[in-house]
């Protein structure tokens, strides 16, 4: 236990440091403009996702040195070039898995490049395991509405895009082995229109935990040097087939209801939120006025009215009728658009 509590706190001593390094100022500066194009509170995201690296990296860099990984700098250099070089195909080939898997798979039919492969294998199941934890603890964070169109009809549904700077330490050399800390990038992009972004969330993390653990258990077993790099490319292919499979023959979550229109998200200090307006209720009139297009919203609180009357179906609680009278807030609902 006394060994474990020095891992961690040297550990924590080491992100600590390298949180201060103008390469990694850079590199949080460059994740603020992405978070910028892509949530609506980027200062947040941003936070959020250096604090949670943190978190990743610490249990990362405990269990490699748990798992006594040692690698050279030459392996990163050869997983980044395969990588690049996956990336001109598909974007979704900037995985370690791709990349760690072709790399192994290279060495051990032509012999080169000269890599230790299971210790490689299991950097890229650690890795794996770690985004999971971190998509189910923090993926649907800032997570967007969008609209997509299937069978001719516009129907809503959530995109997340996540990424996490992970600064961990790792044990690198040849001869003389050292501890060196890195920063390790981990992203998760994902869509749903079959479920609540919290579910989704959840469920894509756990089947990526999964996945993470039976490769960890392969790279130790050892059953054969090719299964652990098969597994890894072959194991991320089907996740990521399965999911656009389900994604496309499950029915949506938001359509266009026959009356009044479909909520996709409320704002905070709203008055939708206040009267108790959540994701996938139906809002059918405001002070007497049917809602049939979202320019009714529009043009209700254009009038600014000193209190709103609200009918609207709810998903837990059927037919609900609410009156807000008080601090003048916007209405702060995004709805389903209806496409003649």
């Amino acid at each position: 236990m006394y060994g474990l509590y020095q891992i961690v706190y040297y550990t924590i001593i080491d992100i600590l440091r390298i949180l201060k390094s103008p390469f990694f100022i850079l590199l949080i500066f460059i994740l603020y403009l992405q978070y910028r194009k892509n949530t609506q509170n980027p200062y947040i995201a941003t936070i959020s996702s250096i604090v949670y690296g943190m978190f990743g990296g610490l249990i990362a860099t405990v269990a490699f040195i748990y798992l006594q990984v040692y690698l050279v700098p030459m392996d990163f250099l050869y997983i980044l070039v395969v990588t690049i070089i996956l990336a001109l195909i598909d974007t979704r080939f900037v995985c370690f898995a791709y990349g760690g898997g072709m790399v192994v798979l290279s060495n051990l039919i032509f012999g080169f490049p000269r890599v230790d492969t299971n210790d490689l294998m299991l950097l890229v199941a650690v890795l794996h395991i770690i985004e999971a934890i971190l998509i189910i603890l923090n993926g649907n964070h800032q997570s967007q509405v969008r609209y997509f169109t299937k069978e001719y009809e516009t129907i809503g549904g959530y995109t997340f895009n996540r990424i996490w700077p992970l600064p961990l330490v790792l044990f690198v050399g040849d001869i003389m082995i050292k501890p060196i800390t890195i920063i390790a990038l981990l992203t998760y992009g994902d869509f749903t229109i079959s479920n609540y972004p919290r579910k989704k969330t959840i469920k894509s993390g756990i089947i990526l935990l999964i996945y993470g653990l039976i490769l960890l258990v392969t790279c130790k077993i050892m059953i054969s040097p090719y299964f652990p790099p098969l597994l890894a490319i072959a194991g991320h292919e089907l996740i990521i087939q399965i999911n656009k499979y389900k994604e496309k023959t499950r029915a949506p979550l938001y359509d266009n209801p026959k009356e009044g229109l479909r909520v996709l998200d409320v704002m905070n200090k709203s008055v939708a939120k206040e009267v108790g307006i959540s994701e996938g209720d139906i809002i059918l009139e405001i002070n007497d006025t049917k809602i049939e297009d979202p320019k009714d919203l529009i043009h209700i609180e254009v009038t600014k009215p000193s209190k709103y009357k609200l009918r609207f179906f709810s998903t837990r609680k059927g037919l609900v009728n609410k009156t807000y009278q008080g601090k003048k807030k916007t209405l702060g609902m995004i709805t389903l658009p209806r496409v003649p």
